[in-house]
């Protein structure tokens, strides 16, 4: 199920003080940085609920630097960005600065629809924007509306009516191709819970859709003349809803709605009975506001009769009134539904056939309802204000309302700060009532109204302060003087005058040192000054330079102080942003030793990480080679430095980076000691966590099988009890994976593991002595083996054979072409796992192409070809699989008698009769239309020349000799380089060979 996008839930979030940045700052819990195939995503997630907004926007831009990133999290940027600025824009502080991310956000996800239509996640982000849409178009809605904002938040409306009807049509199709599929649930989770996912996105989608319409049909002041194709479409879309999909919380709920359009259009016996069969579904809880709101819509239908209905809109009122719920008491819904029972109290106080007594209850009961409905703040306060009146009752007694101070110059200081202290009571008490206002409906005028009102007040309370200020004289306290300057510094701060906020704030800093007013003082400056840097850009070297002095500060002395610890951090984060992480080391290392220090410190090992990742891609080894200790030691000092008790979820995953910072300084013993920690690994605490992601899973398996296939590595030496355990354990972490490798995607990613780990075997194979590489192979030979024998997973066994395989390419002497001793033995094993594996429904083409390849390096010319024949007749154009075919001709030719081997060199240069096989000669013609096939390019041609040499040699045809000659040099006057500098040595070498055969003078290539 989708999760709630955020700026759903901006009207939920209550004003926050000035310590919301430093709470954010204390809780944040990031994620490991993303490498190899990593979860970035959860990185992204964690920056985004510690509001590093920018951070993650930073780290965005920069995804595709590091190395072995999931390539559909890269395609998915657009998408995450998008998120992220929809985040940022709920907590913006300026309207400016929300309406500016949020254009962002509609920017990026247009960017990802338009170049990924079919992506997975492409209802997600249409729905996104969709719901985005219908966010910016209510905000045209609130305060004064004119005809020019009309149109602006119909137009958007339009849109996001548009946008969710390709959803609707996306997901229609795909759900209806599910229909033919058997799917059982118990089989195959997987699929049930995707056609589970796509059934909620599709009703969904339906239902924003209609609200779309109607939404876009009220910004006309005549919805039924003016609106009647948007209403009516809407009402197709709720009729469809709740007619084929009641058993659905989206179906039920849509008798609501289509009561809701029917109204609007004037059909009030089709809204009637809409709103009838609301009420007759099950009392479930996610129907309750529905039902409420299908109540006030029948009442408002009863008591607009010609002749109002008051008595059938208080039967169908009181009983849901009266049994409203705890948490359903504040509802704006249910303010409506009580003041539409008011209302039929009082019409029927007035009713001329009413009895006097009941007259008189019904007054009694509808003062009752109004005078709370007073209490409450909403949209329904001037309705209820009016019927108050007509009862004859003053609607500003019913209730206790402070009265704000006025700027009226204060007659004493102390004055003056009684005033200040009662305003800003006051303020915080409607800002209470503004919070609970919102949640009804944030675009309301009385919403407006309200926050015009606390702006005002604080305006009044920072001319009263400042008047009073002037008043100080050396009688006064200078605690209460320290007072009025904190409530001065949060009143500027609160009505984004930062630069003002920032001298008062830094002043009490420096003026009450030690003290709770100064940290508060110091805070609020430091707020100030980020929030003036977030609006003009880090290239403030002003502000910069003010916020790093004023950090120092509060450290230095608040020393003990988690608040003023974490206010460091601000200055770290900004600087991390910008990538310079010496200088953020620098400031980390200045902060006290303690929790704080601690979190930054491996934040800073992850980012030093993501920046070895970054500069490895950019083939920078020796610069990503330099980064690793550095990455080693914050992340040791910072996990080191977590206080008594198990580790969170934040420092075991920074443990978890660690140990591949040490897998990559091939340290896998330390790897292993990191995840098998008693305090932070991840292998230890796994286990007791309430609930983890398969992807970290999956990366925490990965790496313990990388750095126990190290171990095995390092202690090919040790004893057989030794290898036995490591076996053991190597085969468990493989289970592991198999368990987590979930459906198409986690096969990929398992034989992508895989296939990382068989390169790093191999390399350690390549680079090894005579002695030791001998003594690897029979290491891992075991190994592979033992595997082979305990699984039945396709991934798993393809793994082995290509390991297998490659380990015997290591182990043949360069210019052996057929294996021997133990490469041959390896291939022998390969053969017999890629064997057991091409037939399957579901094998890839990927398994002949190296069952093919096995055949060739074992001598088996006929059989490699047979494989590789197969995969060419389907995929023609699969180069890697021609160059193997033609490869194979080749080296064949050189072990036929001699009357035979000139026609197998043919077929090498030119194909076999059935032309399936391009051969050497072709090769070279379609590498070199594209670009991207240079080295294929040269490579092919120094084959043809080759093959041409032999095949003379072979025949004894002088001409063929020659022809080999010119086809050297023929090619270096069109590429005088010939491919680089290697390439050119190999070209140099065969041609001085071939000239001393055809009896020419030996010159080799011409001098570039």
């Amino acid at each position: 199920m989708p999760r709630p996008t955020s700026f759903n839930l901006m009207i939920s979030r209550r004003p926050v003080g000035w310590l919301f940045l430093f709470i954010g700052l204390i809780g944040w819990n990031p994620s490991p940085a993303t490498a190899q195939g990593e979860p970035a995503s959860d990185f992204v997630k964690r920056l985004r609920a510690a509001e590093y907004f920018d951070l993650a926007i930073s780290y965005l831009d920069r995804i595709d630097q590091y190395p072995g990133v999931d390539s559909d999290f890269i395609t998915s940027v657009p998408l995450e960005k998008a998120t992220t600025y929809i985040d940022a824009a709920v907590v913006a502080r300026t309207a400016a600065q929300r309406d500016e991310r949020f254009e962002n956000a509609e920017n990026e996800l247009q960017t990802f629809l338009k170049n990924h239509p079919n992506h997975a996640r492409a209802s997600e982000a249409r729905s996104q924007l969709g719901k985005l849409r219908m966010f910016r178009a209510s905000q045209f809605m609130i305060g004064d509306v004119d005809d020019e904002k009309r149109k602006k938040a119909r137009e958007l409306y339009q849109a996001a009516s548009t946008t969710f009807d390709n959803i609707i049509e996306d997901l229609k199709g795909k759900l209806e191709s599910m229909k033919g599929a058997r799917i059982d649930a118990q089989k195959e989770p997987e699929k049930a819970a995707l056609r589970e996912q796509y059934r909620f996105e599709f009703l969904m989608a339906k239902h924003n859709a209609g609200e779309a319409r109607l939404m876009a049909a009220e910004t006309f002041d005549d919805p039924a003349k003016n609106a009647t194709k948007q209403l009516e479409e809407a009402l197709a879309l709720y009729t469809d809803l709740s007619e084929k999909y009641e058993a659905y919380v989206q179906g039920a709920t849509a008798f609501y709605s289509r009561g809701r359009v029917e109204q609007a259009l004037g059909k009030r016996a089709p809204a009637l009975e809409s709103y009838t069969r609301m009420l007759e579904q099950s009392d479930a809880d996610e129907l309750r506001e529905a039902k409420i709101g299908a109540t006030v819509g029948m009442m408002h239908l009863h008591m607009t009769e010609k002749e109002p209905k008051f008595d059938e809109a208080i039967k169908a009122g009181e009983p849901i009134e009266k049994t409203l719920r705890p948490n359903e008491k504040r509802l704006q819904s249910a303010q409506d539904l009580r003041l539409e029972l008011a209302r039929a109290y009082v019409a029927k106080s007035k009713a001329k056939g009413t009895k006097p007594n009941d007259a008189k209850r019904a007054t009694t009961d509808a003062r009752k309802l109004l005078i709370d409905l007073k209490k409450v703040p909403g949209t329904h306060v001037d309705a209820t204000t009016k019927l108050l009146e007509e009862l004859g009752i003053d609607s500003a007694a019913s209730e206790e309302v402070a009265e704000m101070p006025t700027a009226d110059d204060p007659k004493s200081f102390d004055e003056a700060i009684a005033s200040a202290r009662q305003l800003i009571q006051s303020v915080q008490t409607l800002s209470d009532q503004l919070a609970e206002m919102k949640k009804q409906d944030p675009k309301s005028e009385p919403v407006q109204a309200l926050e015009k009102s606390i702006s005002e007040a604080r305006q009044t309370g920072i001319v009263i302060l400042r008047r009073g200020l002037a008043m100080i004289n050396q009688e006064t306290a200078s605690d209460q003087a320290n007072e009025a300057r904190q409530f001065l510094a949060f009143l500027l701060l609160q009505e984004q005058q930062f630069r003002d906020s920032f001298v008062v704030g830094e002043f009490l800093s420096r003026f009450a040192p030690g003290t709770d007013v100064g940290l508060r003082g110091g805070l609020m400056a430091l707020s100030s000054a980020q929030q003036i840097i977030s609006s003009e850009g880090s290239g403030n070297d002003h502000w910069v330079g003010q916020l790093r002095t004023l950090g120092a500060h509060l450290v230095k002395t608040w020393p003990d102080d988690p608040k003023a610890a974490s206010a460091q951090g601000i200055m770290i984060v900004m600087v991390m942003e910008k990538g310079d992480l010496p200088e953020a080391q620098k400031l980390v290392d200045e902060m006290p030793e303690g929790t704080e220090q601690a979190k930054f410190r491996r934040l800073l090992g992850q980012l030093y990480w993501n920046e070895s990742l970054r500069l490895r891609g950019e083939k920078k080894e020796p610069q990503a080679d330099a980064t690793l200790p550095k990455a080693a030691d914050q992340l040791t000092k910072g996990l080191n430095g977590l206080t008594d008790g198990l580790a969170g979820e934040e420092a075991m995953k920074a443990a978890l980076v660690l140990a591949k910072v040490h897998l990559r300084q091939d340290k896998p013993d330390e790897a292993v000691k990191v995840i098998d920690h008693p305090k932070y690994g991840a292998i230890t605490l796994a286990k007791k966590l309430k609930e983890e992601s398969e992807d970290f899973l999956f990366d925490l398996y990965r790496t313990e099988l990388q750095a126990v296939v190290g171990q095995m590595t390092a202690s090919n030496g040790s004893s057989s009890g030794d290898n036995e355990k490591l076996l053991k354990r190597a085969s468990d972490s493989i289970d592991q994976l198999r368990k987590t490798a979930k459906g198409d995607e986690g096969q990929n990613k398992l034989i992508g593991t895989f296939r990382i780990l068989a390169a790093d075997i191999r390399g350690q194979i390549e680079s090894a002595t005579p002695d030791r590489k001998a003594k690897l192979i029979d290491a891992f030979n075991i190994f592979l083996a033992r595997i082979s024998d305990i699984t039945n997973d396709d991934a798993t066994l393809q793994w082995v054979g290509q390991t297998l395989l490659g380990m015997a390419e290591s182990a043949i002497p360069p210019g052996q072409t057929k294996a021997e001793g133990q490469a041959a033995q390896l291939l022998d094993t390969a053969a017999k796992t890629f064997n057991e594996l091409k037939d399957k429904p579901d094998a890839p083409e990927s398994i002949r192409f190296m069952l093919g390849r096995v055949e060739r390096l074992r001598g088996n010319y006929s059989d490699a070809l047979k494989e590789l024949r197969v995969i060419l007749t389907a995929k023609p154009t699969m180069i890697d699989a021609q160059e193997e075919a033609a490869l194979a001709y080749e080296q064949w030719a050189a072990t036929l008698p001699p009357k035979f081997a000139p026609s197998a060199y043919r077929s090498a240069l030119s194909g076999g009769k059935e032309k399936i096989v391009w051969g050497w000669g072709k090769i070279s013609q379609m590498a070199q239309r594209n670009p991207a096939f240079r080295e294929r390019f040269f490579n092919a041609r120094y084959h043809v020349a080759l093959c041409r040499y032999l095949q003379g040699k072979a025949s004894g045809d002088a001409a063929v000799t020659k022809q080999a000659i010119k086809d050297i040099t023929s090619l270096v006057v069109l590429y005088p380089d010939m491919g680089g500098e290697e390439q050119r040595a190999k070209f140099d070498a065969l041609l001085k060979q071939i000239q001393q055969a055809a009896g020419e003078p030996v010159t080799g290539l011409p001098q570039a």
